[in-house]
């Protein structure tokens, strides 16, 4: 079940829900596109905008169509103890 609020800090490979559907956390950052914190989602269906980059710079990869990037406080954790393995191409920092 979704948590009530935000949570403080999200881990690389959490479980998620976000306003474009259910996925996996794959960038937690600010980012040079607009000012905040962001996360990058690489959703289980391509209801996506992007791979992961925008404008030219790559925050994570994904198959085009299933990455989208949120506000932090649009993220909800959906199962915390289900979490995927994060892979080495993934990074927390733009390239």
């Amino acid at each position: 079940m979704a948590t009530a609020t935000p949570p403080a800090v999200l881990a690389l490979g959490t479980r998620v829900s976000v306003s474009a559907g259910v996925g996996y956390v794959r960038f937690v950052g600010q980012a040079a596109f607009a000012a905040g914190k962001w996360v990058g989602v690489e959703l289980d269906k391509p209801d996506g905008k992007n791979d992961g980059s925008v404008a030219g710079k790559r925050y994570f990869s994904c198959t085009e169509g299933y990455g989208v990037f949120v506000k932090h406080a649009g993220v909800r954790i959906i199962k915390s103890e289900q979490v995927s393995p994060v892979r080495r191409r993934f990074s927390s920092r733009p390239r």
